[in-house]
């Protein structure tokens, strides 16, 4: 199942209401904004180190000294700054609680450079104070609003843990301006203008930051709201097929991956397609072989969207596998034909026929340290025969009689002539041809139009897999001829039978 566009952006990813995955999103949000915030810290903070380096000969006793004292704040707070910015680099994943460290050293390293700066820069401010205070309220409050928009607008966080930290860096704005105007006279209405004009504008800044952070969450829980079913939460889309989508999903308790296929909205209200969907489900699920799909859950959710639930198969469909990597050596194509072949056995006991065997419909990952376990997957076109223990005396098939159904480049000659209930041997036909796609890297008579394909499954011979691999054992190429016969009497007699030959064949 190829990964495709996640439905849930990693913006609204937040940990305090995340399953695991999405804390591993939320780490990794964090980590790179936190990088953006150190490098422009760090940039801004070498820009004007540089700027003070070329004023400072240019201004009288005071301002020089001033001046210099924050050169030396400064330079004091790049190394940490940059520091961070490094140990914040993309390709070392960092963890949550080491972030979230980090995130508040930074911002108290900030703060306190920017206390330090206006401790250091308010002795050449006091002469003006009485000139301009409105404006050199305002150019005080640039640092400190700076960090508070950034921080509630970059830093993905709860609304309230937003409003703590930003109180912090309000209190150590406050601590400063109670201390510098403690230590020199400055009249009662100069400090006024120059604190109101300061803190009028961090009033502003902090208002636009945690308005920020909370509408952020709000869209969040919105997005997040919106793709859960029952105790499922959607996480990102694997694929499409016919009938539905395939999403990579988790458990919200038990934090379990999963996958969660829908059906799709055009076929909602389709009652012959929610049967066959909902008999899919049941197929499935009455079967326990270990190569055969496991299925957890099933269910409707409040808007009338029909889903069940399966284990989570990380890995490729041998499709994919053969497409990359080309054909399969002969002693890896049986271990999967065999796997196959297993599940069939258990199915065709129970009475049901898969009757959609090829290569996108079996996944090869790997389970509990083994490697090259196949899966077999989408049960979406089973039949139940009449006796069957899934289908019940006497129910009728949902498929029409005359319908085809299948995939034409592995149907049966029985599926391409309509026959509406193919027996077992059409599975044993259709993996002959999953075998010879394993070999070949083609399918028995690729190049066709679908009608064109039909036809050969009907009246011409299989082509030998061995004629076109020659490393391919003669004995298995007869193997794969027999469960390729165009009659079913002369296939294998069950799917048991075809895995003693492909066992026998590289004996």
């Amino acid at each position: 199942m190829a990964s495709q566009s996640a439905p849930l952006p990693s913006r609204f990813r937040f940990a305090s209401r995340d399953s695991a995955t999405g804390t591993d999103d939320l780490a990794a949000l964090l980590q790179s904004r936190l990088l953006v915030i150190a490098m422009v810290i760090g940039v801004t903070f070498v820009v004007f180190f540089l700027l003070l380096t070329t004023r400072i000969g240019a201004v009288d006793a005071v301002t020089a000294t001033s001046m210099a004292r924050g050169r030396i704040i400064i330079a004091l707070a790049v190394p940490p700054s940059l520091g961070c910015a490094w140990w914040l680099r993309q390709r070392t994943p960092r963890s949550m609680t080491a972030l979230r460290r980090v995130e508040i050293a930074l911002i108290a390293v900030f703060c306190f450079c920017i206390v330090l700066s206006i401790a250091a820069d308010f002795p050449s401010l006091v002469l003006a104070l009485d000139i301009a205070p409105v404006d050199l309220g305002l150019s005080q409050s640039v640092w400190m609003g700076l960090m508070i928009v950034a921080y509630g607008m970059m830093v993905p966080n709860r609304w309230q843990r937003t409003v703590q930290v930003i109180a912090m860096i309000l209190v150590a704005t406050a601590l400063v301006d109670l201390w510098c105007l403690w230590q020199y006279p400055i009249s009662a209405s100069s400090t006024v203008a120059y604190l109101s004009a300061q803190w009028s504008a961090l009033f502003g800044f902090t208002t636009f930051a945690v308005f920020g952070a909370y509408r952020l969450e709000v869209a969040s829980n919105i997005a997040r709201d919106a793709l859960k079913l029952g105790q499922y939460v959607l996480v990102e889309k694997l694929g499409a097929g016919g009938m539905g989508e395939v999403h990579r999903a988790e458990h919200r308790l038990l934090r379990r991956p999963c996958a969660v296929k829908l059906i799709r909205p055009e076929h909602a209200g389709d009652p012959e397609a929610l049967r066959r969907f909902e008999r899919e489900v049941q197929a499935t699920a009455a079967l326990t072989h270990p190569n055969t799909v496991a299925i957890y859950d099933y269910g409707i959710s409040d808007d009338g969207t029909f889903y069940y639930v399966m284990e989570y198969l990380p890995g490729a469909t041998l499709e994919e596998v053969v497409t990359r990597d080309g054909p399969m050596t002969p002693s890896r194509a049986v271990h999967v034909l065999r796997q196959v072949a297993g599940a069939l056995q258990e199915a065709h006991e129970a009475g049901l026929t898969h009757r959609d065997i090829k290569p996108g419909n079996v996944m090869l990952t790997a389970r509990g340290g083994r490697r090259d376990v196949a899966k077999l997957l989408d049960f979406g076109l089973v039949t139940a025969q009449a006796t069957g223990a899934s289908g019940g005396e006497g129910q009728s098939d949902v498929t029409l009689a005359g319908m085809v159904v299948g995939t034409p480049a592995y149907m049966s000659p029985e599926q391409c002539a309509g026959d509406a209930q193919p027996g077992p041997s059409s599975d044993l036909y259709s993996l002959g041809a999953l075998g010879f796609f394993l070999l070949t890297g083609r399918s028995p008579f690729e190049g066709r139009a679908a009608l064109q394909m039909m036809i050969a499954h009907l009246h011409e011979p299989p082509p030998s897999a061995a004629a076109l691999q020659p490393a391919v054992p003669p004995a298995l190429d007869r193997v794969l001829q027999r469960c390729l016969a165009k009659q079913a009497a002369d296939r294998f007699a069950s799917a048991a039978e075809l895995e003693e030959a492909l066992v026998s064949a590289l004996a």
